[in-house]
């Protein structure tokens, strides 16, 4: 029998790769228990509800990327290029969590999960990543908005077209060269 701790990450990780395959509305917590080899009820123990489950896949990782934006905070010379890269390294071990976040913003129906994860995570991170932003140079009020959504947007992209591609590995080596050039040369 698994240890609490490792059944409840089990369950999370299940759920997480379900909300990214499907609409969250095809996801049930009958879905999730027999993806995750569990009884409903110790899905609804850990966690109470689909909707309280859904919103603690990205409670769990929020914090993660608040630490990274602390430590970009701490860089002597930030620039564009060093955020989106920094970006792309922490998708690269949670790539499902844009898929997800991309998923549930493009869905038409509000739901209590999506103004929860609007009004707690994705606002209070985006103010965080604007408040960054302002320690570059070339960044200020006109266009912190542009460099904002071109942060997301080039960090993200990749991993949503990956996983529509369905391709299990994504090299991005190649691509942050890419950015690189790409932001550098926008800046000037």
């Amino acid at each position: 029998m698994l240890s609490e701790a490792k059944t409840r990450k089990t369950i999370l990780s299940t759920a997480t790769m379900l909300f990214a395959n499907n609409a969250y509305n095809k996801v049930t917590i009958r879905k999730i228990a027999q993806s995750s080899n569990v009884s409903p009820s110790l899905i609804i123990y850990y966690f109470i509800s689909k909707e309280k489950l859904y919103c603690q896949i990205f409670e769990e990782f929020f914090p993660e990327l608040d630490r990274l934006l602390k430590n970009l905070k701490k860089e002597k010379e930030l620039t564009l290029s060093k955020i989106v890269n920094s970006y792309i390294e922490i998708w690269r071990k949670n790539a499902l969590i844009p898929v997800i976040i991309h998923r549930e913003l493009l869905s038409l129906g509000d739901s209590e999960a999506k103004s929860r994860l609007d009004v707690r995570l994705l606002k209070p991170h985006k103010k965080k990543l604007i408040l960054l932003l302002s320690y570059i140079p070339e960044c200020n009020s006109s266009n912190v908005e542009y460099y904002y959504t071109m942060v997301m947007s080039l960090a993200t992209y990749p991993f949503i077209f990956a996983h529509i591609n369905q391709e299990t590995s994504t090299d991005l080596s190649a691509l942050q060269n890419v950015y690189e050039d790409t932001l550098v040369n926008l800046v000037r």
